[in-house]
């Protein structure tokens, strides 16, 4: 049950904006299809600045809103699906910009797709154990937008880029639980890689949106109500749920399961979309700045994604 401390948090999103309207001119489609499906508006779309810079630019607000000096970090872990290179990693990059280079600092990329994140603080959770001396920052960033077919309705539509990051700190009296798994499906939402030999397929994502819609409402609803059954909580005793922004009417639906009061949900993808990996990272840096989270509050992060993937943690701000 020991866990971590959040000591501060950050997030960056291209100036860009894309609206529905502005799709409406480059895909077959509109406003009055995409929100009322999605409950999307907008989103961020980068023009020049790839992942690491996003990255970079919400670890040092993190580092800045934390107050640590940077010789306290000792992890950075980037979950990320879509890093600049197959190698180095986000995590090394950043290394370089933050003047890290000669600090012995553990730095690695992840990817779980839209789980990444929280993936990223599970594995965060469990090296601070080892070395509790020092911090780790854990970074969710995406240019989605490069992975991206916009003659394809069915996708271009969902996605946006953005980063947010967290520097968080062991804590040996802090509750942190989590119940966090995968299974196999090459086929639900997929990005081909790197091409072998003679093939030609175009390294765009791909979606079966019936099955991933499925996955989304039953899975992450098993893996909260595992959490709460572990801790003797219902749902009532949860302060906020911060579901991974994919669409609202997975979250509506969610929510109905689960008997979430709207009260307890705070949404932010009407402005962003699906920013994958960073989703659940940019709205923990939302609702701080805004005062929302209170020392002791009690939140569930819930992300699902490609791989699939799945898992909820919970931990108390």
């Amino acid at each position: 049950m020991s866990g971590i401390d959040i000591l501060g948090t950050g997030h960056y999103v291209p100036e860009n904006r894309l609206s529905n309207d502005d799709l409406s001119k480059m895909v077959k489609t509109n406003d009055e299809w995409i929100f009322p499906r999605t409950g999307i508006k907008t989103r961020h779309i980068s023009k020049t600045e790839n992942t690491s810079e996003l990255a970079y630019q919400a670890a040092k607000k993190a580092i800045e809103n934390s107050g640590i000096d940077k010789s306290d970090i000792g992890f950075i872990i980037v979950a990320t699906c879509s890093a600049d290179n197959i190698m180095p990693s986000v995590a090394c990059m950043l290394l370089d910009r933050l003047d890290l280079n000669n600090q012995h600092v553990m730095a690695f990329d992840l990817n779980a797709a839209c789980t990444g994140f929280v993936y990223a603080l599970s594995v965060a959770n469990a090296l601070l154990a080892t070395r509790p001396d020092k911090c780790a920052v854990v970074i969710g960033a995406e240019v989605f937008s490069k992975l991206l077919d916009y003659t394809d309705r069915s996708t271009c539509i969902l996605f946006g880029d953005g980063a947010g990051a967290v520097v968080v700190k062991y804590c040996a009296s802090a509750k942190f639980y989590q119940v966090i798994s995968s299974k196999g499906n090459t086929d639900a939402l997929r990005i081909p890689g790197v091409p072998f030999y003679d093939c030609t397929e175009p390294s765009y994502c791909t979606m079966n949106g019936q099955e991933v819609f499925k996955f989304a409402v039953e899975y992450p609803s098993y893996s909260m109500q595992e959490v709460l059954d572990h801790l003797g909580y219902t749902m009532k005793d949860i302060h906020y749920v911060l579901f991974h922004q994919a669409n609202a009417r997975i979250v509506a639906s969610v929510s109905k399961r689960m008997k979430i009061r709207q009260e307890q949900l705070y949404m932010n993808i009407e402005e962003y979309g699906n920013t994958s990996a960073a989703s659940i990272a940019i709205m923990l840096d939302e609702m701080n700045q805004k005062g929302l989270l209170k020392k002791g509050m009690k939140l569930l992060l819930v992300g699902f994604g490609a791989g699939l993937t799945w898992g909820t943690i919970y931990l108390e701000w």
